[in-house]
């Protein structure tokens, strides 16, 4: 759908001079499913992409006294939006549990946009509560601590075949939680 530039430019116009909360709105309802589309393209969290285009438009409302209505706001918007995404694939890569969702998306063939992050972590937390202790010491030791087997069976004192069977065994429980899979 195309928005004549000419149309935006009253709306900028209105919520820079008036803080018009309707011409925000509207360009809220203009931008905002392709903004989510944007953010969806690289985050693959459906629960991050509404949090980037929410606060895409929080940065839009607070500098509303210097927007310019010469400017195309849609450029802006997707400015903001590629810098809120940076800064949260920055953040995702510290997680190390998404190393494990990219392999797990690209191994079974299935469409990312079909199963999100979001997703795969809940799976994984409902996986978790199914593990007996000693599977799920292991498993957060060594898939959220990052930590190998062999350290793993000398921290805890057992021996390496040990760490890798438990570990194996909770893997097949947290995958059976996996939808789609």
């Amino acid at each position: 759908m195309h928005y004549p530039m000419q149309e935006d430019r009253v709306l900028i116009k209105k919520i820079r001079d008036s803080a018009d909360a309707k011409s925000f709105k509207l360009l809220y309802d203009r931008y905002g499913p392709s903004l989510f589309a944007f953010a969806f393209q690289y985050c693959k969290s459906r629960t991050v992409s509404e949090d980037i285009v929410q606060d895409t438009f929080a940065k839009l409302w607070m500098r509303r006294n210097c927007l310019d209505e010469e400017k195309p706001v849609k450029s802006y918007l997707f400015t903001i939006s590629y810098h809120q995404i940076l800064k949260e694939l920055r953040r995702l890569a510290k997680n190390p549990l998404l190393r494990d969702y990219v392999e797990c998306v690209h191994d079974s063939g299935i469409d990312s946009t079909q199963y999100d992050f979001d997703v795969f972590m809940r799976a994984v937390e409902e996986g978790k509560k199914c593990l007996t202790p000693r599977q799920k010491e292991i498993f957060i030791m060594n898939k959220e601590l990052e930590l190998g087997v062999g350290e793993i069976a000398r921290r805890l004192g057992i021996q390496t075949q040990v760490v890798s069977n438990q570990l194996c065994a909770a893997l097949k429980i947290i995958k059976s939680k996996f939808p789609m899979l």
